[in-house]
């Protein structure tokens, strides 16, 4: 993967559709974004796509289940 500062990445956008690139801010040395072809970022997803009525993201409970109750009133005016 081409690994390019912001700056870098910004003067060569339409050259870089076609890769696959890591933007990184030079000074700090964080990871700002990941760009991909369409076509890698839609076989990324087939290949990683799953039923959501198995595995452990099925047994989640929280702020989804139904005896969910608070005391925040801005919750409360959002959720109603």
């Amino acid at each position: 993967m081409l690994e390019l500062g912001v700056a870098q990445a910004q003067s060569n956008f339409t050259k870089l559709l076609t890769k696959s690139v890591l933007i990184v801010d030079k000074k700090t040395h964080h990871k700002k974004a990941v760009m991909l072809p369409y076509a890698e970022y839609k076989k990324l997803l087939l290949s990683n796509k799953q039923d959501l009525n198995f595995g452990s993201f099925s047994q989640y409970k929280g702020i989804l289940d139904d005896d969910f109750q608070t005391d925040d009133e801005k919750y409360k005016v959002i959720v109603k």
